[in-house]
C-alpha cells in the first residue's frame, strides 16, 4: 500500500498549469519552529508538521497536553485508566522512548530509561504545541526518533488576565489563571493551574497542578533575554495491579525547569541564540500493602545544560551552526537500597544546517549533527529535504537517520545494566504533498513514510541484562485536512494507516492499523461559540494484565462536546461533556477509560 501511496504522490508534480491555478492557502497565524529551528509560517514548512493553538484548546477545554496531542495524525496516545494514568505517546509507530518532548527549546526527556512523563505537561500558560514527525536528530539530537513534541509557552502581548474555575462529575475541579504585563521594553507572563478528579473505585484519585513564570526585556531590534521557570506536579492513586487490589498504592511526580533564553539580532541577517537551562525530576512510588511489606521508590533525574546556534541569510542560502552542552545525572533508591547513585553522563553536539532556495521553486535542507558521550561513543546524524513548489501544490521527499542514547538505567541499573550498550539506531524515509481546496479556504497533507530501526535496546534472557538485540520497522500513510469554514470557524481532519512490525515480522503491541481524529471549532449562533472532536482508535494487539497472554484489543471511538455562552463582555459560562456517548471502552487493555463527564464553569477574560 505505501509503494502506491508514493507512486501517487508523486504523480501530482506532474499535474498540468492549467489545474495549477489557486494558491496555496495562507494560515499566516500559525507559527511553526520545531521543523528546522527558525520560526516560519505552517503553511510554508516542507515537513509533516502540525500546529494545535492556545485558542482550539480553550474552546475544547483540553487540560493534558496528550489529549489535544490525540488529534494530530500519525501520533498515537493511550492511557492506562483515568486523566492521569501512564500515558504513551507513538509517533509514527516508534517506541514511547523515541519522541523527544522539548519546553521552548529545552530538553524534557528522562535520562533514567529514556521517554517522558505524559501524565505531567497541562495546557495551561500554553501559546501552541507543534509537532513534527520524522527523524530530527540532525537538529536535536538524541530521541528525536519518530517526531519532536515541543511545548511553547505563552508571552505577553499586552496586559491581559484570564481566569477560569469549573467543576463536574467523578468529583472534576479545575482552575487557571493567566496574566500578561508589559511595560515599556519589559514583558511579564505568569500562568497557574490545577486539576483533580477520581473514579468509580477506592484509591482511583488524581490531582495535577502547573505554574509558570516568563520575565524578558527587549534589547533593541528583534533581540530579547528573559528567565524561565516552571513547575509541574502530579499525584496518582493507583487501585489494582492485574488482579490485586492495592487501595493504599500512588504514584507522585515532579517537573520544575529554569531557563535563561537570550535572542540577539546581529544585523545583516544575523542572529544568536543561547539558552542556558536546569530541569530537575523526581518520582516517588509507595505501597505500604505490597506482599514484600512497605515498599518504596524514589528516583531524580536532572539535566544541566547550554544551547547557542547562530543564524545567518547568505543570498539564497539561510546557514544555522550551533552546538549543546548537557549532564544528566540519575539517583534511585527504594526500601531495598540504593540502586543508581548519584551516575552522570556528559553530552557534547555539533549541528550544522543550509537551508538553500536556488529557485523555480526549489528547495534544499541539509543538516548534519555530532553527538559524543562516554560510554557509547558518538553518532553522526545527517538529514536531506528536497522540495519543489508550483502555484497550487508543495511536494517534499526527505531522508534521515536517528539515534536514541542508552539512559542512565540501561547502563548502570544493578544486575540488569549494561555499560556497553551503543545507541538505538534508526533510518528513515518520507514523501509528502500538500495541495490547496476549496478556492484556498483549505489544504490537504498526504504523506508516505518508512522507517527502519535496529540495535533496539531490550532485556536478554541469555545475559539477563540489557543488550541491542531488537529491530523495528514501520511504514505508513498520514492524512490531514484543515478548512476555514468562514468566520472563525475551522475544521481539521486526520487519518492514518499504520503498519508497525518488530524484527520477527510480529505486529507491535498497541499499534493500531487505522486511526483518525475530527475537530471543529468556532462560533454557533450569537453570543456561543462550540467545539467538538472525535477521536477514533482502531483495533490493536495487546496484552492481558492478568494472564499475560496476547490479545487484539477492540477499537473504540469517543467524543466531546464543548459550548460557551457570553454573558458579558468579558464573563462566559462553559459546558462540558467528555465521552458524551458514555461509551464504555479500554485504552490499555485491563483499565477501564472513564465514562461520560459533564463539567459547567465560568471564564473571564481582560484585556
Amino acid at each position: 500500500m505505501l509503494r502506491r501511496v508514493v507512486l501517487a504522490l508523486a504523480s501530482l508534480a506532474t499535474v498540468p498549469p492549467s489545474v495549477q491555478a489557486q494558491q496555496l492557502p495562507v494560515f499566516r497565524d500559525a507559527v511553526v519552529v520545531t521543523a528546522t529551528g527558525e520560526e516560519q509560517p505552517a503553511d510554508e514548512v516542507r515537513a509533516a508538521s502540525t500546529v494545535i493553538s492556545a485558542a482550539l484548546l480553550r474552546a475544547a477545554g483540553v487540560t493534558a497536553v496528550a489529549d489535544a496531542l490525540r488529534w494530530v495524525p500519525g501520533v498515537m496516545v493511550l492511557r492506562s485508566g483515568l486523566d492521569a494514568g501512564v500515558t504513551s505517546v507513538f509517533v509514527r509507530g516508534t517506541s514511547s522512548t523515541h519522541t523527544l518532548v522539548m519546553f521552548d527549546g529545552v530538553r524534557l526527556n528522562s535520562p533514567f530509561f529514556g521517554g517522558y512523563d505524559w501524565s505531567l505537561p497541562l495546557t495551561v500558560g500554553l501559546d501552541r504545541i507543534e509537532v513534527v514527525r520524522g527523524p530530527y536528530s540532525a537538529l536535536y539530537g538524541g530521541d528525536a526518533v519518530g517526531g519532536v513534541v515541543q511545548l511553547m509557552p505563552a508571552h505577553a502581548g499586552g496586559n491581559t488576565l484570564r481566569a477560569l474555575v469549573e467543576g463536574g462529575s467523578d468529583g472534576w475541579q479545575r482552575g487557571e489563571l493567566e496574566a500578561g504585563l508589559t511595560a515599556g521594553s519589559w514583558d511579564a507572563y505568569v500562568s497557574v493551574g490545577s486539576r483533580a478528579g477520581d473514579g468509580t473505585l477506592a484509591n482511583d484519585e488524581f490531582w495535577s497542578r502547573a505554574g509558570m513564570i516568563s520575565l524578558g526585556t527587549a534589547l533593541g531590534q528583534d533581540s530579547r533575554i528573559g528567565v524561565l521557570f516552571r513547575r509541574t506536579t502530579g499525584h496518582t492513586e493507583i487501585p489494582f495491579s492485574g488482579a490485586t487490589l492495592t487501595p493504599n498504592r500512588f504514584t507522585a511526580a515532579e517537573e520544575s525547569l529554569a531557563a535563561l533564553p537570550l535572542r540577539w539580532h546581529l544585523g545583516r541577517g544575523g542572529e544568536l541564540e543561547v539558552t542556558l537551562s536546569r530541569v530537575e525530576r523526581s518520582l516517588q512510588f509507595r505501597d505500604p500493602d505490597d506482599a514484600f511489606g512497605f515498599v518504596s521508590g524514589d528516583t531524580t533525574a536532572d539535566s544541566t545544560g547550554a544551547n547557542l546556534a547562530f543564524h545567518q541569510r547568505w543570498g539564497q542560502h539561510q546557514f544555522t551552526v550551533g552546538g549543546e552542552w548537557r549532564e544528566d545525572s540519575v539517583s534511585d533508591a527504594s526500601n531495598f537500597g540504593t540502586a543508581v547513585n548519584d551516575r552522570r553522563l556528559r553530552t557534547r553536539s555539533l549541528f550544522a544546517q543550509d537551508d538553500w532556495a536556488p529557485g523555480s521553486g526549489i528547495g534544499i535542507l541539509a543538516g548534519l549533527r555530532w553527538d559524543e558521550a562516554s560510554p557509547w561513543g558518538s553518532e553522526l546524524s545527517p538529514r536531506l529535504t528536497m522540495s519543489w513548489e508550483g502555484r497550487a501544490l508543495r511536494i517534499w521527499a526527505s531522508f534521515g537517520r536517528a539515534f536514541r542514547a542508552p539512559g542512565l538505567g540501561e547502563l548502570y541499573y544493578p544486575f540488569s545494566g549494561n555499560p556497553d550498550l551503543a545507541p538505538e539506531h534508526s533510518r528513515a524515509a518520507e514523501m509528502g504533498v500538500s495541495l490547496p481546496l476549496s478556492g484556498g479556504r483549505s489544504v490537504l497533507q498526504v504523506v508516505g513514510f518508512a522507517n527502519r530501526q535496529h540495535d533496539l535496546i531490550d532485556f536478554d534472557l541469555a545475559q539477563f541484562r540489557f543488550a541491542n538485540i531488537a529491530q523495528a520497522s514501520q511504514e505508513g500513510v498520514e492524512a490531514s485536512w484543515i478548512a476555514m469554514l468562514g468566520g472563525r470557524a475551522h475544521l481539521q481532519a486526520a487519518l492514518t494507516w499504520l503498519d508497525a512490525r518488530n524484527g520477527d515480522g510480529q505486529a507491535l503491541l498497541r499499534r493500531p492499523t487505522w486511526s483518525g481524529a475530527l475537530t471543529l471549532d468556532g462560533p454557533l449562533a450569537g453570543p456561543f461559540e462550540g467545539a467538538a472532536s472525535l477521536v477514533w482508535v482502531g483495533s490493536r494487539p495487546d496484552v492481558d494484565p492478568v494472564s499475560l497472554t496476547r490479545l487484539q484489543q477492540g477499537g473504540f471511538v469517543t467524543a466531546s462536546l464543548a459550548v460557551a455562552v457570553r454573558l458579558a463582555s468579558t464573563l462566559s459560562a462553559r459546558v462540558r461533556v467528555d465521552n458524551v456517548a458514555d461509551r464504555s471502552y479500554q485504552e490499555v487493555r485491563g483499565y477501564p477509560a472513564p465514562g461520560r463527564r459533564v463539567v459547567v464553569g465560568l471564564e473571564t477574560l481582560l484585556h
